[in-house]
């Protein structure tokens, strides 16, 4: 874990360094001739250091009063989207690999507008925005903002266009109240026809970006059930925990080189060796010295686990108050907590005890008080103390968003939501504390929806009701299982209980595709595949499942909310309801466990996800998307992800052949 964050860490430094600080603006950096009297002149600035925005020898003005054009507005929300792309994951299910194709497959997506040049530079990102409106709210998505054969990408863009677009970053359920909503959450002042300018984009992306950076669109979920307990995120986890002039000490120099070492990843054994030296004897800065020593990979976790308290304790020695410093320390010492509960849950309740002997140390209710108790309180839960944890964050929860959320969150999974609701309500932030002010307008937003779970499983229930009970139907669908990519089209004739595939799929280690044909015998349960390589037919039963999302499938919605703890999203766009699942992990690991798969018992599920698009007018089924990862016991590792469209109106008539049954492989 903790060399996973010196990863990170050490990008963001070279980002840094990279990038002109916010200081330099504040400092008299200004990259445009025109902007130094204008309102939007620091959003400006701040949008040039985030990559906004060019700027240069090429670009000496920016033009704040100048009309945006659809064109650019869109490559600014391509830029904004790439950078806060993990906050819209869980509604897109976007991987790193699926930017481009369209469910992961073969096919590439296209813009429905005949004047957007491909070979122009906006093309890529109205593209890439239109794929991303697509997969949040269905088919086409972006012709309900700019309806026609034609964008019109250099017409100026209005302040309601704009809202329609910037509506994939907020919580909002219904694609008809985007203006009120953008409106509401300030981004964007005037009125609905009102032409926006250059610079009102410009305040409108610095406002976005703060957003993005404060907390998850739906705070409450956690998709993979790595999100919680939450604690605080530490802004500088490679301090020298003391200041240091140009004239310094051997073992001044000795301990700053060791620290630099850590940081960038060219610690060696004599890092450690020196660090210990210095430990040993009478150097002044014994917090730093433990904290690093506390990063020793060549020794046990419990020992790095000894090297955080002594930092703590070092603390302490000093008797000089600095909650952020301790702050740090806790988290260090929570980390390691981390990994020694990741092989044995009962550590967690060592650690706790042994940072409650800090509690004495600190005066209750000041910040070095909250910043050992977030800890202590996520420890607790981790530990099981469901009730100790939440008195604990009762106690500063109005002013510290970790608090918040945690007890919000821990209030609905005991189900007393209820409770959270009022919780929430109670709650008065200081407009100035932003992410507090954020944080309680999402939270109040993600229980409203918590409480139409019933209802939403309900909705779709019916819908899949609709697709079990229609005579025929076809489905078109790509899809990727474990590195094999595959297209078909799938013709479903449930009057006779037959089915047939075709299509062709691509295997990692080929360069060729092959050719995919199968027929399906509901009633006697026997499925024929063709194996191209033999040129001849294969038989197998249906009555057994290989994999978990299979199970899975075969739980009603209602079920799987009420006894695989779904949970559900809806949202309205156009002419389509919107409804995404998540299915917890763990819950599944633990139902599956009476359930045998041909793949073998299920370990670990990492993720479960699926999203559906439904008419609003028919409530038929348009299209399934779902990303599942699966690990069984042998350790094999399944990623299973794809799209299918579903057409209704297709004729399908599905018999098996003679040839079929009869050229089954003996």
């Amino acid at each position: 874990m903790q060399k996973l964050i010196r990863t990170l860490t050490c990008g963001l430094l070279v980002a840094t360094l990279v990038t002109p600080g916010f200081a330099s603006a504040a400092g008299g950096f200004m990259p445009y001739g025109d902007i130094s009297k204008h309102f939007a002149r620091d959003s400006i600035i701040r949008g040039v250091q985030a990559g906004l925005f060019a700027a240069g020898p090429n670009a000496p003005l920016f033009y704040p009063k100048r009309d945006m054009t659809r064109a650019e507005f869109l490559a600014l929300i391509d830029r904004l989207y790439y950078g806060g792309q993990y906050q819209l994951y869980p509604l897109t299910f976007f991987s790193e690999h699926s930017e481009w194709t369209s469910a992961e497959g073969f096919d590439k997506p296209y813009l429905p507008y005949k004047d957007v040049d491909r070979l122009t530079w906006m093309y890529n990102p109205i593209l890439r925005i239109s794929y991303v409106m697509d997969r949040l709210y269905g088919p086409n998505a972006i012709q309900r903002v700019f309806p026609g054969e034609k964008m019109l990408p250099n017409q100026p863009i209005t302040q309601e266009e704009a809202a329609k677009i910037l509506q994939m970053f907020v919580m909002s359920n219904d694609g008809q109240h985007a203006w009120e909503d953008i409106k509401e959450w300030g981004w964007l002042e005037g009125e609905r026809t009102d032409r926006l300018k250059r610079g009102e984009a410009a305040v409108a992306a610095d406002r976005l970006m703060t957003y993005l950076v404060q907390d998850s669109i739906m705070p409450l979920l956690d998709y993979d059930g790595q999100k919680f307990p939450m604690v605080p995120e530490i802004q500088e986890i490679f301090p020298l925990f003391a200041g240091y002039t140009k004239l310094r000490t051997a073992d001044e120099d000795k301990y700053i080189n060791a620290v630099e070492a850590i940081r960038d990843h060219e610690d060696t054994d004599e890092t450690f060796v020196d660090l210990r030296k210095l430990a040993s004897n009478s150097f002044s800065n014994q917090v730093g010295t433990h904290f690093y020593l506390s990063w020793d990979p060549s020794t046990t976790l419990d020992d790095n686990l000894d090297e955080a308290f002594k930092a703590i304790d070092a603390y302490f020695a000093d008797k000089i108050i600095l909650p952020d410093t301790l702050q740090l320390l806790g988290a260090n010492v929570y980390d390691i907590a981390l990994q020694l509960g990741g092989k044995d849950q009962r550590q967690y309740k060592k650690v706790l005890d042994r940072l409650r002997a800090y509690e004495t140390k600190v005066k209750p209710d000041s910040k070095e008080w909250e910043a050992i108790s977030i800890y202590m309180a996520a420890l607790e839960i981790k530990d099981g103390q469901i009730e100790t944890a939440l008195e604990q964050y009762r106690l500063f929860h109005t002013f510290e968003a970790e608090a918040l959320l945690n007890t919000t969150y821990y209030l609905v999974q005991e189900g007393r939501i209820q409770e959270a609701e009022q919780l929430v309500a109670n709650q008065k932030p200081k407009a100035s504390d932003i992410r507090m002010v954020q944080l309680v307008r999402l939270l109040k937003q993600d229980i409203e929806s918590l409480k139409q779970q019933s209802k939403i499983a309900t909705d779709l229930a019916f819908t899949l009701r609709r697709l079990d009970n229609s005579d025929s139907y076809q489905v078109k669908g790509e899809a990727v299982l474990s590195g094999f990519t595959f297209k078909y089209t799938q013709d479903i004739d449930q009057r006779n209980n037959t089915s047939r595939v075709s299509g062709f799929y691509q295997s990692p280690q080929k360069l060729v595709s092959d050719k995919l044909e199968t027929y399906t015998d509901g009633k006697e349960q026997i499925q024929y595949s063709y194996d191209s390589s033999r040129e001849s037919w294969d038989k197998y039963k249906t009555n057994s499942l290989d994999f978990l999302h299979e199970w899975v499938a075969k739980q009603s919605a209602k079920d799987r909310q009420k006894n695989l703890q779904a949970r559900y999203y809806k949202q309205t766009f156009g002419n389509y309801d919107i409804i995404t699942e998540w299915i917890p992990g763990q819950v599944l690991e633990e139902k599956a466990k009476q359930v045998s798969f041909g793949r073998g018992k299920i370990k670990n599920v990492p993720l479960f996800m699926n999203k559906y698009y439904i008419d609003r007018d028919t409530d038929k089924l348009v299209s399934h998307i779902w990303r599942y990862e699966e690990i069984y016991d042998s350790d094999e590792y399944v990623a299973y992800s794809g799209t299918e469209n579903f057409d209704f109106k297709t004729t399908v008539k599905v018999s098996i052949p003679d040839e079929v049954r009869k050229g089954v492989t003996p």
